[in-house]
Parts: structure tokens; C-alpha cells; sequence
């Protein structure tokens, strides 16, 4: 498969919110010396960040898909302070924060046991869980991000509050 950014004009078979140059410029900046690989290695990395976040907030944006045959869930039109053909600068930092961790991680790997481990125990160092722990990572960086492109409703995350 080739690594084909989306630019805001809805090209056909996007796989990448980011540009290879982009990223090399975000990590640039923030000397993040583990930005590194061949371009492939990168690219596959932008990838693999793009689908995990069209995976966990795909169904949370603000606004509509601009036409249903675009290959991802950006651009997207009646999302305030964001031009109908632009790709948001957080969405695109939230992405390159992810491809950094995807160089040397899985970003959504299987969860065995359900993070229910009561108590695990090596030498001296001992982690017990909160029956019910989830396991999911948290990625509060991406979340903080991404807070102003998601519907209301979906920041709550299915909590009900009685007033």
C-alpha cells in the first residue's frame, strides 16, 4: 500500500492525516530524536496513527463528511473555527504525537484478561489493579488534543448526569 496524506481536497485512497514533511518538522521542533527510520518506516508509523484515531474518535467529530466517499473522516464541513477543506492542526499533532509511539509500540494491541489482575509481583516491585481496572492505555496528550473537535456528547463518555 502507499502512504498517501490527506491534504483537505479528498483524495482518493488517503491513509495519513500527516505529511512525511510535517512530521519531520513537528518532531524537528520538539527534538524528539526518536523520530527516526527510514521514510517507509515513518510513513507506515503516520498510518498506523491515523487508524487508530479514525478507529477511537471516528464516530466523535463535530460536523459532517464532506462527501461518503472519502477515505477518512477529515475533512469534514459544519465544524466551527475549521474550514471545510482544512485538516485541523491538533488532529495533525495529535497524529504525529501517536506516530512517535507507534515506531516502537503497538497503538491498539489485544487486551488479554481484561486488566483485571489482582496482584502481580516481581522482586520488590508490586502492582495490585482496582477490581474492574480497564486496561486500556490512556493517552491523555491525544485526548486534550482532540477535546475541541469532538461533539459534547461524546466527551461525557456515556456518563448520565442527574441536575
Amino acid at each position: 500500500m502507499a502512504f498517501v496524506p490527506e491534504d483537505g481536497s479528498i483524495i482518493p485512497g488517503a491513509n495519513s492525516f500527516v505529511s512525511l514533511a510535517e512530521a519531520n518538522s513537528f518532531h524537528a521542533d520538539r527534538g524528539n530524536t526518536a523520530w527516526a527510520g527510514t521514510d517507509n518506516v515513518k510513513e507506515a508509523a503516520l498510518i498506523k496513527a491515523t487508524d487508530y484515531i479514525e478507529q477511537t474518535y471516528g464516530h466523535k467529530w463535530l460536523g459532517e463528511l464532506i462527501s461518503p466517499h472519502q477515505s477518512l473522516s477529515w475533512p469534514r464541513e459544519n465544524v466551527p473555527n475549521v474550514a471545510s477543506d482544512e485538516i485541523p492542526v491538533k488532529l495533525k499533532q495529535a497524529v504525529c504525537t501517536l506516530a512517535l509511539e507507534a515506531l516502537t509500540t503497538d497503538l491498539n494491541p489485544a487486551l488479554a484478561r481484561g486488566g483485571l489482575v489482582k496482584r502481580e509481583k516481581v522482586d520488590v516491585i508490586e502492582v495490585e489493579y482496582m477490581d474492574g481496572a480497564k486496561s486500556e492505555t490512556k493517552r491523555p496528550a491525544v485526548d486534550g488534543l482532540l477535546r475541541g473537535l469532538l461533539s459534547s456528547s461524546s466527551a461525557l463518555n456515556g456518563k448520565v448526569i442527574r441536575v
